[in-house]
């Protein structure tokens, strides 16, 4: 993710305007809505943390995304103002994420294995299509690069809640649920310096 092979200038604004590139948007906005959904009704009932976090992280990827599509024929420098933005809203989103995680250190029951387990496989099975779909787009520019980011980072989330499920079974214990909500936090986090450094880099770029 250092940097575009195109040179992120013109060919990769471009790369963002094709119609197949909006369509794979709206599918990708369409699919983590719906995970999102599932997962607010999985921690009503489970309780669990790292599901909380892999929820929040689809709510943030349907944004990501959303902010994609309304940056769809924009200047090169208003697309990377807004994924500036995102970078800072995905490391807020991890920070978020974290301070449950430790708030949670005090005490607490295992959650529900088997809502974490479902949404696990249900998220990982969405999060590869969307990953696969974003894959070729992934050298964009900066704005292009943050939607494929969020979409990696789900699917790494869903591998990460199956984990911590089969650990809460093993062992009956809520630490394995907290260790990876704050796995997950930290991905965010990395992620969001990533987003924030390509996005700096660009606006640099431009300004020159």
């Amino acid at each position: 993710m250092s940097g575009c092979e195109d040179g992120c200038g013109a060919k990769a604004v471009k790369a963002a305007t094709t119609p197949a590139y909006v369509r794979t948007l709206w599918l990708v906005v369409f699919l983590n809505a719906g995970m999102f959904l599932i997962g607010l009704i999985i921690t009503v009932t489970g309780g669990s943390v790292s599901v909380r976090a892999d929820l929040l992280d689809f709510l943030g990827d349907a944004l990501a995304t959303g902010i994609g599509l309304l940056l769809v024929g924009r200047s090169r420098r208003v697309r990377s103002l807004a994924s500036l933005w995102q970078g800072f809203a995905l490391g807020a989103l991890g920070l978020f994420v974290l301070g449950t995680a430790l708030s949670r250190m005090a005490g607490g029951v295992a959650p529900e294995p088997f809502g974490m387990s479902v949404y696990g496989v249900l998220g990982l099975c969405v999060n590869i299509g969307a990953a696969l779909l974003l894959l070729k787009h992934r050298n964009g520019d900066a704005s292009v690069r943050a939607v494929w980011l969020y979409s990696r980072n789900d699917a790494i989330g869903n591998l990460i809640v199956l984990a911590a499920a089969a650990l809460v079974v093993v062992s009956g214990s809520y630490w394995p649920d907290l260790i990876a909500g704050a796995a997950i936090a930290f991905l965010f986090l990395h992620s969001s310096v990533q987003i924030i450094r390509d996005s700096r880099r660009e606006l640099r770029e431009v300004a020159e």
